[in-house]
């Protein structure tokens, strides 16, 4: 086996374990959260969020994306990328403050204020903590990553008992951030120093990075701000725990493999061929991995947010059912990112997020002023169309992967999904109880879980079979089953 893919295994490992544990405590602590806490509190916290994310993401460039991408070891870079950032972070925090006078809500306000802090913090943070991550290290990310939730989940959870009020989650995300950055320089220990020396080194390949960064934060930010205007607090609320629960599912799959893909596809530039294979291969093996948790959850979440979230959230299963099954369908091309930036091809994604833009924000305002909630999500999956469809244009434009390859790669995956659902709902009309009841049950989750499961996998590997076992997620459990 190459050095490459043993790296990518080792670090593939680390990343999936670390974000199960840290998934696992943020998952832990949603539950509790949510039994703790009212939806206005989750609504009111959103909204300023938000607003903070919007002001930060208007001031981006990401220059860890550059220091990635480059093989440049000089000093002066990292200097000059850790002043940048702490510039940015400084910006981004006086923007915040001198918003707070047009708020009318005092709450809202106050929760702005503190948040204010998180930017500088996050500027503050070791630039030279990123070559863990482009040497494929990623035991150190999974210190600093669990570290910081670690102290995030206790912090958040201790306020939550002791005061049921919405400033356990703000004071959890500060603390979050400031162990992160404390972390980040005990585990890589680096002094850095003021320096703008290679600024033009790291614009040059940031600038359409940051073009893109902004308007995807002006595209998918303003959503709770929408909503919170057009709705109301309690509303935004029930949204914003519909976007937390309903990307559960694929982005604790998917967010590891794709945030590795990227050193790992950098190494393979050179050789076009091979580059070709390995991210069509990566498309079957998102698809394999998404598709089932997308449509699965959609499955499960009548019995799942009533059982485990508490019935003040019954609310959000319907949106749930919309929106999981397109998250699994968007995940299959998430790997477009990576490729695209190991290729510097940043301009393509600017153009691609802006095209996204114009279409998702006019539909998600019209869509949640005429039908509230289920508008709201029905405009996300219709847009979201547009989007998987420009992905697969920018496959096309790079690497001359057509439509019909990316089909081919998303056949078997998507045949075991859709039987799966087919089981499952044939399994409800056959049984003497109700599977999908409003309520829900332990006993009607689990069944439906073990079914569905064994259903996908059983299709999923027979049609591999039939199909001659080409290369994709199947090849590859075989092989470290071997092993």
């Amino acid at each position: 086996m190459s050095t490459i893919v043993q790296r990518f295994t080792l670090g593939a490992g680390w990343l999936f374990g670390h974000r199960w544990i840290d998934r696992l405590l943020d998952f832990a602590a949603i539950v509790v959260l949510a039994r703790l806490l009212a939806p206005e509190d989750f609504g009111l916290v959103a909204i300023a969020a938000s607003v903070a994310a919007i002001i930060e993401g208007l001031s981006a460039f990401d220059v860890n994306k550059a220091l990635i991408q480059t093989r440049d070891e000089s000093r002066a870079l990292y200097d000059c990328a850790w002043t940048l950032s702490v510039l940015r972070g400084l910006l981004s925090a006086i923007c915040i403050l001198l918003v707070i006078p047009f708020l009318s809500d005092p709450r809202l306000a106050a929760v702005l204020g503190a948040l204010s802090l998180s930017p500088l913090l996050n500027g503050f943070a070791n630039p030279r903590f990123i070559m863990f991550e482009r040497e494929l290290v990623y035991s150190k990310l999974a210190a600093l990553t669990l570290g910081a939730k670690i102290v995030s989940v206790t912090i958040t959870l201790v306020i939550a008992v002791l005061y049921r009020s919405y400033w356990s989650l703000v004071i959890g995300i500060l603390a979050g951030a400031l162990m992160s950055m404390v972390l980040s320089y005990v585990l890589r220990p680096y002094r850095p120093r003021f320096s703008l020396a290679r600024a033009a080194d790291i614009f040059g390949f940031s600038g359409w990075l940051t073009l893109t960064s902004i308007v995807t934060t002006l595209a998918m930010e303003t959503d709770k701000i929408i909503v919170g205007r057009l709705l109301g607090v309690v509303e935004t609320g029930l949204y914003y725990m519909t976007q937390r629960v309903g990307v559960l599912p694929t982005r604790e799959l998917i967010s590891p493999l794709q945030r590795i893909l990227f050193p790992s596809f950098s190494e393979l530039v050179g050789d076009r061929p091979r580059f070709r294979r390995v991210v069509g291969e990566s498309i079957n093996v998102l698809a394999s991995l998404s598709l089932p948790a997308g449509f699965g959850f959609a499955l499960v979440a009548n019995d799942f947010v009533p059982r485990v979230l508490g019935h003040q959230w019954i609310a959000i299963v319907p949106l749930l059912t919309i929106l999981t099954p397109y998250l699994g369908l968007r995940a299959t091309l998430s790997m477009t990112l990576p490729c695209v930036m190991a290729l510097a091809r940043t301009r393509l994604l600017f153009w691609v997020s802006f095209a996204y833009g114009l279409i998702h924000l006019p539909a998600f305002i019209v869509g949640t002023y005429l039908f509230g909630l289920t508008g709201a999500i029905w405009s996300i999956v219709l847009a979201g169309v547009l989007y998987s469809y420009l992905n697969a244009w920018i496959l096309q434009r790079t690497l001359d992967i057509s439509i019909g390859e990316i089909l081919a790669q998303l056949r078997r995956p998507l045949l075991a999904a859709i039987m799966m659902v087919v089981a499952v709902l044939g399994l409800d009309a056959l049984l003497p109880w109700e599977l999908f009841s409003e309520s829900g049950s332990w006993l009607s989750l689990a069944l439906k879980t073990i079914v569905g499961a064994m259903v996908y996998s059983t299709v999923l590997y027979g049609s591999w079979r039939l199909e001659g076992r080409p290369a994709g997620l199947e090849q590859r459990l075989l092989e470290v089953l071997r092993r």
